[in-house]
């Protein structure tokens, strides 16, 4: 199996990953939710050929659509054999995604005098700080980050090693349960299982354009939110929020009296632009997007506080961002520019399409991610 961390050298120097074929098919499965697409490449250029998505909850025995679901791996691999099936996708060269819910990211700093080819005995014993399950629950991977020559990070380093010189280690500590699910998921399906990348190393390479400063990622899913804050496409802070968009709806259905799946729709059709026979529409989503914005912006100020560099960017990106009047609001909790995320402005694709792409793009910015990882 290829290291769950190997992209992120890729992702550092060029936010695109290796090609090993002229097809590649980026699958992610979410807790509502997989989405598919396949790339292809020809003259030098990267173009989309097919993408779907497929509801997991009427999986369930009383599911609905936008409901967070907690399948089986056997469920699981026959609705993922159902989208690829649905969107005619053959290719084998594929690249699935690992939820970053079952990761622990974070950067050590260890003595410059630790010889590389130690780092396999020093890091196990210095992570067991940062991981709150027994160390033998998760497979851990890493990558020595190239020094950087500003002056928020010899500032960092220094006052984290002593004021010693020091090395930094990105480290990602993934769970072996959901290693072992995913891995089984596509055995099922029978696809190969010899190339994972975790979910915010995809969003990276799909949702940033090379950006010289601090950019936070705000992902709302559909149970989570995850907060990523990138800078010269480097993880600097990942953390989770206990909101996402089947939060909006819950609350749509309790506030106004409706089903779930009246609540979903009324949702997805109207967001915060209310209509007249529903004014309270907005009501509920806005206190969960308040939720979202105050944990944001918790996040941002520790960042800011610590480092001393202000955050130039937000992009939103999961289903939750195709919320109406997502921006609009967020204006009003936010300094630094807004955008939502336009994976599929990273591809070439049919101008008919491109209106539909630009609005649909922010639930598909894992799956376009993990099929670039293979296609530069």
């Amino acid at each position: 199996m290829d290291s769950i961390l190997a992209s992120i050298k890729n992702v550092f120097s060029s936010l695109l990953g290796k090609a090993s074929d002229n097809r590649a098919v980026g699958i992610d499965i979410g807790t509502s939710s997989i989405k598919v697409v396949e790339l292809k490449k020809e003259g030098g250029k990267v173009l989309l050929d097919t993408y779907g998505a497929l509801a997991l909850g009427q999986y369930n025995t009383d599911g609905h659509i936008g409901q967070v679901t907690n399948l089986t791996a056997e469920v699981l691999a026959k609705a993922l054999k159902d989208v690829l099936e649905e969107t005619k996708i053959t290719s084998t060269n594929i690249v699935l995604g690992i939820p970053s819910v079952s990761c622990i990211i974070f950067i050590l700093q260890l003595p410059t005098e630790i010889e590389e080819s130690n780092l396999p005995l020093v890091i196990p014993n210095e992570a067991k700080k940062f991981i709150p399950v027994p160390i033998n629950d998760v497979s851990l991977d890493w990558y020595v980050l190239p020094r950087r020559e500003d002056s928020g990070t010899e500032a960092r380093v220094l006052a984290e090693s002593g004021g010693g010189a020091s090395m930094s280690v990105l480290v990602v500590a993934t769970l072996n349960e959901t290693l072992s699910k995913y891995t089984d998921v596509a055995q099922k399906a029978a696809l190969p299982a010899d190339s994972l990348e975790i979910e915010v190393f995809s969003h990276i390479r799909s949702v940033m354009t090379r950006e010289l400063y601090p950019v936070m990622i705000v992902d709302i899913g559909a149970s989570k939110t995850k907060l990523t804050i990138v800078e010269h496409g480097i993880v600097e802070t990942f953390r989770l929020v206990n909101h996402g968009s089947q939060d909006m709806t819950l609350g749509i259905s309790r506030s106004l009296e409706l089903t779930f799946d009246q609540a979903e729709t009324l949702k997805k059709q109207y967001g915060l632009a209310a209509p007249s026979e529903y004014p309270h529409l907005a009501e509920p989503i806005k206190q969960q997007l308040a939720e979202i914005f105050q944990e944001t912006n918790a996040t941002i100020l520790a960042f800011e506080k610590r480092y001393n560099k202000n955050i130039g960017k937000i992009i939103f990106t999961g289903g939750g961002a195709m919320t109406h009047g997502l921006l609009d609001y967020a204006k009003q909790s936010f300094a630094a520019e807004l955008a939502i995320a336009d994976p599929f402005a990273k591809v070439e694709a049919p101008v008919f399409l491109g209106g539909v792409l630009k609005n649909t793009g922010p639930e598909f910015s894992v799956a376009i991610g993990l099929a670039l990882k293979k296609m530069q």
